[in-house]
């Protein structure tokens, strides 16, 4: 076998390909990883899903409106979670309203309307931590609740990189705390309840000026509150606890309902969105005889300037009107307009024509002028010399003859030019 370049090079990349190969195998290994199914149909659009289903579980009732042009009965529960709900100047006023004669609105701290008296208030960790202790130590320190500390709730950590899962699936121990109502207010599961929350908002505490009538505190403050407005009332939740992806995580479905009151308003309203009908097909429904006649005017529009192969109507052949034409033409001007201008403008054409015609026709008389022109064209001499007179008066029936005389006295000058 003769060793040239070719197989050189053909060698070396099959060992290139063997040593990538191995090194490949060698540093790669395969495990079960668990991985969540995307959500599908309308799990995958609306945001509350979950939780509209767990209320409907519970024996309540939801209703999810495109926006707020349409409030709840006072009765119910609305759940404002939209960005754009006081799109209106006068949405805010009727929502008020609603609450004070006795509607309940649920909504996130950053989301409330401004008229809801409760402010949130951050509150420093290192101020406000407790001492650091291992396992019980640090177990005792907090309030008997009941509940399970965050590092023994916690799954194990895996073992390998490949396993650890999204934060929102698996929230870290720091991001978890207690929270339990307070014993002078009314339960909400009819007895008192201890929840565990992981929002990653231990940090932030509700405050109001005006009293409160239900709340789930954690060991720094309230955390949900609730306060009395006019005859309704509002509550307001740090941090999100109803969406798809945390509703499930520690007890946020329990503190939501509990937060929602259902037992007493078993009536849920979701508005998530300010969704409005696209405005082509708002045009279409209101307006499709306007929009059927300004699409036929575009096409006639388009139809007349497109580029044609040739003109939209023949054209005439260049020439001079007939006698008869002109005739008709005159006496209309006549009738419409001043005659002794038409009579004017009729011997300028006659001068104009006889200049090119006959020599020296600038220096004779009117009367050399008249014969010159009849002995030329073969008219009557002193019929074209009263024709050029300017000074004799002539009813209009006379001065028709006159223009046709000198119109034809000018035909014949330029043919016998």
């Amino acid at each position: 076998m003769k060793l040239d370049r070719d197989l050189i090079w053909n060698m070396l990349i099959v060992l290139a390909a063997i040593c990538a190969t191995a090194y490949v195998v060698n540093n790669t290994y395969w495990v079960d990883a668990d991985v969540r199914d995307p959500p599908r149909d309308e799990a995958a659009t609306d945001n509350h899903y979950a939780v509209k289903k767990i209320i409907e579980r519970l024996g309540g009732k939801t209703v999810s409106p495109t926006n707020l042009d349409r409030l709840p009965p006072t009765n119910a529960t609305l759940v404002l979670s939209s960005l754009d709900w006081d799109l209106f100047p006068e949405r805010e006023k009727k929502l008020k309203d609603w609450v004070e004669s006795g509607g309940h609105i649920v909504t996130e701290q950053w989301r409330r309307p401004s008229w809801i008296a409760v402010e949130s208030k951050s509150i420093d960790e290192k101020a406000n931590a407790l001492p650091p202790a291992p396992g019980s130590a640090a177990r005792a320190s907090e309030p008997d609740t009941g509940a399970v500390d965050a590092d023994s709730s916690a799954p194990p950590a895996p073992k390998n990189r490949a396993l650890i899962r999204p934060r929102e699936f698996l929230p870290r121990p720091a991001d978890c705390f207690n929270v339990i109502e307070p014993e002078e207010a009314p339960f909400a599961f009819g007895e008192r309840r201890s929840l565990r929350i992981c929002n990653g908002t231990n940090n932030l505490v509700l405050q109001s000026a005006t009293p409160v009538v239900w709340s789930m505190d954690s060991i720094k403050g309230p955390n949900i509150l609730r306060i009395r407005l006019g005859k309704g009332a509002a509550t307001v939740i740090v941090g999100q606890l109803s969406e798809n992806r945390g509703v499930f995580t520690a007890d946020h479905a329990l503190a939501f309902v509990a937060a929602l009151d259902l037992q007493q308003r078993p009536e849920v309203w979701f508005v998530d969105t300010e969704a409005r009908e696209p405005l082509l097909t708002l045009i279409w429904r209101h307006g499709t005889p306007a929009v059927l006649l300004g699409f036929g005017l575009l096409a006639l529009a388009l139809w007349r300037a497109a580029i044609r192969f040739g003109p939209r109507a023949p054209v005439a052949p260049l020439s001079r009107r007939s006698v008869a034409e002109q005739i008709r033409g005159t006496s209309s001007f006549i009738f419409q307009r001043d005659s002794i201008a038409l009579h004017k403008a009729q011997l300028r054409a006659l001068e104009h024509s006889a200049r090119r015609s006959i020599r020296d026709h600038d220096t004779l008389d009117r009367r050399s002028r008249a014969e010159a022109i009849a002995k030329t064209t073969a008219l009557d001499a002193d019929a074209l010399a009263r024709a050029m007179d300017l000074t004799l008066k002539r009813p209009r029936r006379d001065l028709l003859a006159t223009l046709t005389l000198l119109e034809t006295a000018v035909r014949r000058l330029a043919m016998n030019r």
